[in-house]
Formats: structure tokens, C-alpha cells, sequence
């Protein structure tokens, strides 16, 4: 009896308790999976990561940022710079950063998501979203198996959409800047921001030069040691010369006209630009404002699609922001979980390509993604033109 009383209080203890424990054990989960992966060296590792943090450390720590080392920012080399100092295996400190914004990137959708829908912290809908994007293979492959940093970069751009969503501008585009400072592909946010200008008006265009200032003062410990001043910028002008294919183990468009760089990177920008500036011209005309969270987010969403299955030279870990907003959108409505589930599929299999060596990409697999790219964007041109026709 007196067992059985114990008992009670235990089970008792784990119903209260249940959000806490469940947020407790998904984390545990999330690091003992992403420490199966400590060990593993991609091919970015060997070639690229590992060599930069050696040459980095030999030329003298942070002295080594008077000259460009890698094709990454000044943000990022001087982050490697200070793990220099540390003495432990450098692919765990890479791992380690990229891991650290994993639990950031999944905390604060699951924590601004929560928030909207006016639900309580660590309630039954955040543990679900943070357990969602914390466990996505992607994400765990990415970081824990990969090394790469495209959870720190994705990271800033869903900040960016959430401060939009709230109209905080200003810190809107402090954000925009430093994930700018990490990856060029922040620039795939930019068409919705443009787009979201044109429509509400609600900021001045002047406040993309607080971006601009921001990811320039990124550079400021690279400065101290004689970098030039312009050396942010001219970083990422040279990385767009870097790989000259129009598609790398990526299901894009390209894949199913060729690889000739040469003479279709040009069309491929135009093309580009002129879908971009088609969806903005319907957002005009129909007088969308984006009221809601589903609205601006899905809009976006669409931008970066749009982007990521035309524009040439698209890696396959670029699709990574994509697939993380299909998976908030599912949660604001289910109507969405179809395409992040395929998605995040297709994404997978990329992943396993470049890191296990199973098979490509093939042209049946681009098709079934422009075909849930084109019924993504006919239900979002459906969904707006009824809204219009109701009011």
C-alpha cells in the first residue's frame, strides 16, 4: 500500500508536469542524436571547414583576419578565429555553433507561434512546434552531420518575418544585416520585404540601410586587423562567381533544360525576376495587405520558392529556409503539411546524396517539385482572389 501511495504521487507528479518533461525529453533526444553525428566528416568538413580553421590558426588566430580566408564573411571568420583559442577538436566546435541555433531557431518559432495564437509557453502546441523543427532530419543533418550554418542564417530570417509581423522594423532590419553577415541567401527574404513595402507602405525604403550599416559593422574585428572596408561586400561578389552550374544536387528547374551555364545563367536571373515581379503585380492589383501571420509567412514562403527553383547555381542546403516556413505554415494551417512533407522529402534525399552517397536527383523527382511549387502558388492566387472577391 505504501508502494502503491509512492506510485500515485509519481504519476501524479508526471500528468502535472507533463509540457515540462515532454520539452525536457525532446531535447534530450534532439542532443543524443546530433552526438551520433560528433564524429562524421562531410565533405564541406575535409575540404573546406577544416582547412580554413587550420590555415586560420597557423596565420596567428585573430591576425589571420587581416586576409580572406574561405569564401564566408568576415562574421563567420572571426567566429573561427576565437575558436582557434579553444582546445577542442575544431569539427565540434563547428558542429557545436551550428547545434547552439538549432535549439534557437526551434524555441523562437515555437515561442512567436505560441505567442499569436495566444497559447501558453511550454503548452501542448509550443512542445509540439519546438519538437517539429528541432527533430527535422534536416535540421539535424545539417548541423550535427554536415557542419554547416544554415540554421544560423535561417535562424535571422524567420526573426526578420517575425519582427515585420509585429512592426518592429527597426530591429526587422538589424536582424536582416546579421543574417546577411552569415549567408548571402538571406537575400531570399528580400523580395517579400519589397513586396510587403509596395503594399502596406508602412517603413521607409531608408531602413534597408540599417541592414546595410549593420552587416558592414559585422566586419568591425576584421577592420581592426587592416581588412579593407569594403571586404563585406566584395566577399559575396565573389562568392556569385564561385560555382557556375545552374543546378548543384538540387531539384531545380534547370535540371530538365541543362547545364549550361554559360548561356542560360543570365536567362535564369531574368526569368527569375520577371516571376518575382509577376507576384508583386498581382499582390498590387488585388490589394493585398498581409494582415496575418499566415499571410505574410506564406507569401514569403512563395518568394523563396520561386527563387530557389529558377535562380542558377542553387545548392541543395539552400532549400533549408523553405522547408522550415512549410512547417510553420502547417501549423497555422494544415492545408500546408502536404507540401512541407514533400519538401522536406526531397530535401532528405539531396542530403543523402551529397553526405552518404545514395542516388541523385532525378527529373521525376524535379517534376513532383514544380508541380507542388505550381499548386502552392495557384492555391495562394486562389485563396487571395476570393478574399478580394468577398470583400
Amino acid at each position: 500500500m505504501h508502494v502503491r501511495e509512492y506510485e500515485k504521487r509519481f504519476l501524479s507528479n508526471i500528468i502535472k508536469y507533463k509540457d515540462l518533461y515532454f520539452f525536457i525529453v525532446v531535447n534530450f533526444i534532439g542532443i543524443i542524436i546530433r552526438c551520433a553525428g560528433r564524429s562524421f566528416i562531410s565533405g564541406d568538413m575535409e575540404w573546406c571547414l577544416i582547412p580554413w580553421y587550420d590555415q586560420i590558426k597557423e596565420t596567428g588566430g585573430f591576425s589571420a583576419l587581416a586576409q580572406q580566408t574561405g569564401d564566408y564573411n568576415i562574421l563567420y571568420q572571426t567566429i573561427v578565429a576565437a575558436m582557434t583559442y579553444i582546445d577542442i577538436n575544431c569539427v565540434f566546435l563547428y558542429k557545436g555553433l551550428s547545434v547552439l541555433f538549432d535549439f534557437i531557431l526551434a524555441f523562437s518559432i515555437a515561442w512567436f507561434l505560441t505567442k499569436i495564437t495566444s497559447k501558453k509557453i511550454f503548452g501542448t502546441q509550443f512542445n509540439l512546434m519546438y519538437c517539429v523543427i528541432f527533430l527535422l532530419p534536416t535540421v539535424v543533418l545539417n548541423s550535427a552531420y554536415w557542419g554547416q550554418c544554415d540554421s544560423i542564417y535561417s535562424t535571422f530570417l524567420v526573426l526578420t518575418l517575425f519582427f515585420i509581423f509585429d512592426e518592429k522594423y527597426i530591429g526587422a532590419f538589424i536582424v536582416l544585416g546579421l543574417g546577411f553577415a552569415f549567408k548571402l541567401q538571406m537575400i531570399f527574404v528580400v523580395p517579400f520585404i519589397i513586396s510587403y513595402y509596395f503594399c502596406t507602405q508602412k517603413f521607409s525604403v531608408a531602413n534597408a540601410g540599417i541592414s546595410a550599416i549593420v552587416f558592414w559593422m559585422t566586419g568591425a574585428v576584421g577592420f581592426i586587423y587592416g581588412r579593407n572596408l569594403l571586404d563585406p561586400f566584395r566577399i559575396y561578389a565573389n562568392q556569385t562567381r564561385t560555382y557556375e552550374h545552374m543546378y548543384m544536387n538540387f531539384p531545380s528547374f534547370w535540371v530538365l533544360v541543362g547545364d549550361n551555364y554559360g548561356n542560360l545563367r543570365m536567362f535564369a536571373i531574368l526569368v527569375t525576376i520577371t516571376l518575382l515581379g509577376c507576384g508583386l503585380y498581382f499582390m498590387l492589383s488585388q490589394k493585398i495587405r498581409m494582415c496575418t501571420l499566415e499571410d505574410q509567412i506564406s507569401i514569403a514562403t512563395g518568394f523563396i520558392w520561386t527563387c530557389l527553383l529558377f535562380l542558377p547555381a542553387m545548392h541543395e542546403r539552400y532549400a533549408y529556409p523553405l522547408d522550415i516556413l512549410l512547417f510553420m505554415l502547417s501549423f497555422l494551417n494544415k492545408k500546408y503539411l502536404v507540401y512541407a512533407l514533400v519538401a522536406v522529402i526531397l530535401s532528405m534525399m539531396t542530403y543523402a546524396h551529397y553526405l552518404f552517397g545514395t542516388e541523385e536527383v532525378t527529373q521525376y523527382h524535379v517534376l513532383l517539385y514544380i508541380l507542388m511549387y505550381v499548386k502552392y502558388i495557384a492555391m495562394l492566387v486562389n485563396d487571395h482572389a476570393k478574399d478580394r472577391s468577398a470583400k
